[in-house]
């Protein structure tokens, strides 16, 4: 008997640990949306070419709901160039990806050193 409330409470410990991990929220309860970080190789006001190391390039749509910069720094289609690195958030339809976001990738803060 003792063994079955074992195995029980360990499927039960499983079960949670897979949906908690399915749910892909940050620590602000909001889902990622795709996005990737990378070079614009092309750029025109209906399409962005975003060079990556792990994708090569990729195309993605862009439309009149597409965001440019952020609140703290609002930007249009405009201030970007061929060359300018990019983080670019996006909505897939089937094989179609549409920018929701296109702005200036923030920089990561450094590593904590383990042998300190």
């Amino acid at each position: 008997m003792k063994k079955l409330w074992t195995v029980a409470g360990l499927s039960l410990v499983a079960v949670v640990a897979m949906v908690l991990s399915a749910s892909a929220a940050d620590d602000t309860g909001k889902k990622h949306s795709p996005h990737l970080v990378g070079t614009i190789s092309a750029i025109s006001p209906d399409c962005i070419t975003v060079t990556t190391k792990k994708d090569g390039d990729v195309k993605i749509a862009m439309d009149k709901n597409t965001v440019f910069g952020d609140k703290k720094d609002p930007k249009t289609c405009a201030d970007f160039k061929v060359g300018d690195k990019v983080f670019v958030a996006y909505s897939e339809d089937g094989d179609k990806k549409c920018a929701t976001r296109v702005g200036t990738p923030k920089p990561h803060a450094p590593k904590p050193d383990a042998n300190k």
